[in-house]
């Protein structure tokens, strides 16, 4: 353990400056904190010779306080937005059953385009049995099947 006393500011420079470089290559925004906490822990050694047991423990404290600071106030946990998204996109659209093809499936119309087309093969979201001439609405589109609950 005689190394550790060996320890100087710089290689805590490096430690940060390569965590950073890290953070970099996966994207993870978390690294980071751990990075930059490592940074300041040289700059402080630099100013004020520690032990390694303070530096340590200066640094764990340090990035987990940053690594709180960015969860609780800068990470958003907001839903994406369903915009561009087909199921969010086209929910709500209304329709018409023109055939019943059976095992759940049928033939609708609807009033605007889905995906490209006014006319699909639709499955019922709540297994409810259809019959030509219902009104439905889109509820969820999963590729190229569409979700359609009875509408009023």
């Amino acid at each position: 353990m005689e190394f550790l006393s060996q320890i100087v500011w710089w290689h805590w420079i490096v430690l940060g400056l390569l965590l950073i470089a890290l953070e970099i290559l996966t994207g993870t925004f978390i690294i980071i904190w751990f990075g930059i906490g490592a940074i300041v822990v040289g700059g402080l050694i630099y100013l004020y010779p520690l032990s390694f047991a303070w530096q340590l423990f200066i640094w764990a404290i340090l990035s987990l306080i940053l690594t709180f600071i960015y969860w609780r106030w800068f990470h958003t946990h907001e839903p994406p937005l369903p915009i561009g998204q087909s199921e969010g996109e086209y929910a709500g659209i209304k329709g018409k059953i023109i055939e019943v093809l059976g095992n759940g499936r049928y033939r609708a119309y609807f009033d605007l385009p889905v995906l490209g087309d006014r006319e699909w093969i639709v499955e019922s979201e709540e297994n409810e049995e259809l019959k030509e001439g219902d009104t439905i609405y889109v509820s969820r589109v999963y590729g190229q099947i569409i979700k359609i609950k009875k509408g009023a």
